[in-house]
């Protein structure tokens, strides 16, 4: 065992739920990282924006909402790892969340691999895929799905 963790984070309570429980079962001398997965399909809808608030590109945009929740993101990671007493390194990608996800488990040498349940019904599985069925059917490594 590595004693590395990984934690899937995409700004959702569950997903913090799943940061918060694997910093609970993390061993002294264990790291714990969480990776922040930016997908581009998030963004595809803003092109009416364009033109307002003094923003008069697509990419001054998508620069500023991915910013927004960058900063989100960190500042709710180092909050909920400050309270435990446990440092948590940040990874921020873009690219489709279930494979960043896995290939940053790899990367890492992670051992255990969390990932928090939204809950959606099976209409919404089935239009929009589950990232955590994806990563439950496909990861090498022990992986808990949190609610």
């Amino acid at each position: 065992m590595s004693g590395k963790k990984l934690v899937a984070i995409d700004g959702s309570p569950e997903a913090y739920n799943a940061l918060v429980w694997v910093i609970e079962q993390a061993k002294e001398k264990e790291k714990v990282y969480a990776v922040y997965v930016i997908s581009p399909a998030k963004y595809a809808t803003i092109e009416g924006a364009a033109g307002y608030e003094g923003i008069q590109t697509l990419a001054e945009i998508r620069e500023r909402i991915v910013q927004e929740d960058r900063d989100q993101v960190t500042t709710r990671v180092k909050e909920l790892s400050a309270d435990r007493n446990v440092e948590v390194d940040l990874i921020v990608r873009t690219g489709d969340p279930r494979s960043v996800i896995l290939d940053t488990a790899d990367e890492i040498g992670a051992d255990l691999l969390a990932v928090g349940s939204t809950g959606k019904g099976l209409g919404a599985r089935l239009l929009l895929g589950s990232v955590s069925t994806y990563i439950m059917t496909h990861a090498k490594i022990t992986t808990v799905v949190v609610r």
